[in-house]
């Protein structure tokens, strides 16, 4: 969306510089009539301004570029690259928590089925209680896990959209800035243009 953004921004300043190279052809012509060679003056101040515009316009572009796009294209890469390892390592470890504790209901199942053919069950009940415990630590470690790997998850999360901000910031600052330098501009340039009055 961000390039579609600013390709949309390039072909208007592509169309603006069209713009203002006719009001400079236009100007010459004016300039060059007994009648209107006033006119023309004020038609090459015009383009000046427009002029000046589509160069601070295009700045701004350039910094819409490596302020944003080429920082977030640049940060995307890492972070999927980053995010990916991050993925890979929290499932493997999950699943040999997971493991561990499937092998710990399978050692209890064994046991219960000895207990329940034994003659003497009272024998195996030092040992259940043993697994359900070691079964039960198991369990709250990868509960833990899982709650940390889901905070981590959200923090990760945060400072994506933090950078993402940060970053929209300055390109709206920029372009702050952009919208607020014509005036000055425009101002003195364009005062004299209210004097002339359309002829019938």
């Amino acid at each position: 969306m961000g390039k579609s953004y600013q390709r949309a921004l390039s072909g208007v300043t592509v169309a603006a510089k069209g713009y203002f190279d006719a009001l400079v052809k236009l100007g010459e012509l004016a300039s060059d009539s007994q009648g209107s060679k006033e006119l023309g003056d004020t038609l090459f101040q015009m383009a000046e301004v427009h002029r000046q515009i589509q160069v601070q316009l295009e700045e701004t572009l350039k910094l819409f570029h490596s302020e944003l796009m080429a920082q977030l294209e640049q940060k995307l890469e890492l972070d999927v690259k980053y995010l990916l390892a991050t993925l890979k390592k929290y499932q493997s470890e999950h699943r040999a928590k997971a493991e561990a504790i499937e092998k710990c209901q399978a050692e209890l199942k064994k046991l219960r089925k000895k207990c329940q053919s034994s003659k003497n069950p009272q024998k195996y009940g030092d040992r259940e209680v043993q697994y359900v415990e070691v079964m039960s630590a198991k369990q709250s470690e990868l509960d833990r896990f899982v709650a940390e790997g889901y905070k981590a998850a959200l923090t990760e999360e945060r400072r994506r959209y933090s950078f993402l901000v940060d970053r929209q910031c300055a390109v709206s600052k920029h372009f702050s800035a952009y919208h607020a330098k014509p005036k000055p501009i425009k101002s003195p340039a364009l005062s004299g243009l209210f004097r002339f009055r359309i002829l019938d």
